[in-house]
């Protein structure tokens, strides 16, 4: 799971601080996929999700702090 603070960034880059969380989120999560192949795992990227839901599951607050993306990993 990948969380966002977004205020970390907020203070600096304003209100284009949305776009660079959501493009650091996807280099990980692609980071993770190539890191899955090199260990023969697999992962599938997950966007649809209930934000409240995972939001409480992982103890956050929704607010300042929320899960942005999620990304399952598994080996057989």
């Amino acid at each position: 799971m990948w969380v966002a603070v977004p205020y970390r960034a907020e203070w600096r880059y304003s209100t284009v601080a949305y776009k660079g969380i959501l493009i650091d989120v996807g280099h990980a999560c692609q980071n993770l996929y190539l890191a899955c192949e090199a260990i023969g795992a697999g992962t599938c990227a997950v966007l649809a999700y209930e934000q409240e839901r995972m939001d409480a599951l992982i103890g956050v607050d929704g607010e300042n702090e929320f899960t942005v993306y999620l990304a399952p990993l598994g080996k057989n």
